[in-house]
């Protein structure tokens, strides 16, 4: 049992590693021009299915910030459901 818990574990962190490879260079782009509202809403809905690894979050962060002033209440939307779905309390 202790070993397949180990196995799915390596397997979570395989799996947000490759989504930051994914998204890195989708965030870089993004934050490199100003994008659409369905464009910015595509990406964050990703970025927030994934948003528990910290190198995931820091990249969503990044998004929200540099669209904050851009599209304010699609970023306020998001933060909160950020907060909905991964903080305690």
């Amino acid at each position: 049992m202790d070993e397949r818990i180990y196995q799915i574990a390596e397997r979570i962190v395989e799996i947000h590693q490759k989504a930051y490879e994914v998204y890195l260079p989708l965030v870089e782009d993004m934050c490199s021009r100003t994008v659409s509202e369905d464009e910015l809403l595509y990406l964050l809905e990703y970025l927030l299915d994934s948003a528990c690894d910290e190198r995931i979050l820091e990249l969503y962060k990044r998004v929200c910030r540099r669209y904050l002033y851009v599209y304010p209440s699609y970023i306020k939307l998001y933060i909160e459901a950020y907060r909905e779905m991964w903080e305690e309390g």
